[in-house]
């Protein structure tokens, strides 16, 4: 009986899947066309960087940077993929799991570890790099980086947990969607300390992100980097731009389709395409 409860169970799941594993739908920015995704990755092959922004629980978006990935692999370009829920202390983590050395249930603990969100979500992208053997990267910074930045500020950091020619000041559009959360947390009473260390934080990761892009970069220049991150870091004035402190690297940009960045108000100094609703 209780084989049988678990069939059951297991079948309702792959249907569900099937069901929301639907092909992603895009459209451009710049002329706020529908564009397939051949024609999406045909324009964005070229760039050094491909930022595909997500929400991290949205199943839709992991499915279009799956289809992203697939298509890219197609073309027999050599890849690499960015990853924001990773920081470089388990690097060596990543490598194990590519090279086939570590098993998935122990590559399970490792990604609960590093990310609050299911493994579900994600597994369909970690095995298709560990199957294809493509190097994942890890570039967020450390939690506990960002847990001392936010309570005790930024003069208790460490010079070797600070990127070079970091940027600590938030462009407007950066800066007001931090101030967003601020107010989720402490509502119109947000202590101005919280709120100026919420966007230090905010600068930290964008730019510890882009150093650890050109880093690699660096040592693998051929390989075409494709970044998964969520839509705050993947937008332009996000990871984009803080690329250019660290070399000439040219990127495209594609973000989910969000109430700040849809079809009718999304501008290409945001994002080059869009991963339709």
């Amino acid at each position: 009986m209780h084989s049988i409860h678990h069939s059951v169970i297991t079948c309702i799941f792959l249907i569900a899947a099937c069901v929301t594993a639907q092909a992603a739908q895009f459209a451009g920015v710049s002329d706020k066309k529908a564009v397939n995704l051949a024609d999406v990755v045909s324009n964005v092959a070229s760039a050094d960087v491909i930022f595909i922004g997500e929400v991290h629980n949205n199943t839709q978006h992991h499915q279009a940077q799956l289809d992203v990935l697939r298509s890219l692999q197609a073309k027999k370009l050599p890849l690499a993929i960015g990853l924001e829920m990773f920081t470089p202390e388990d690097q060596q983590k990543l490598d194990d799991w590519t090279g086939g050395t570590l098993d998935e249930e122990s590559f399970m603990a490792v990604f609960s570890r590093n990310w609050s969100y299911g493994w579900p979500l994600y597994r369909d992208l970690f095995v298709f790099a560990r199957d294809n053997r493509i190097p994942l990267i890890a570039l967020n910074t450390p939690k506990p980086v960002i847990s001392r930045l936010i309570a005790q500020g930024r003069a208790t950091l460490q010079e070797s947990e600070i990127p070079p020619k970091i940027s600590w000041t938030l462009n407007k559009s950066q800066s007001d969607y931090m101030s967003t959360i601020a107010r989720q947390v402490f509502g119109d009473k947000a202590p101005d300390t919280f709120a100026a260390r919420l966007c230090e934080s905010q600068a930290l990761r964008n730019s510890g992100m882009a150093w650890n892009i050109a880093r690699y970069k660096r040592k693998h220049a051929a390989d075409k980097v494709v970044v998964l991150a969520g839509t705050w870091h993947a937008v332009k004035n996000g990871v984009p731009e803080q690329l250019s402190a660290y070399g000439k690297l040219t990127y495209k940009v594609i973000l989910p389709e969000l109430n700040e960045f849809n079809r009718e108000n999304a501008s290409d100094r945001e994002a080059d395409y869009l991963i339709l609703k």
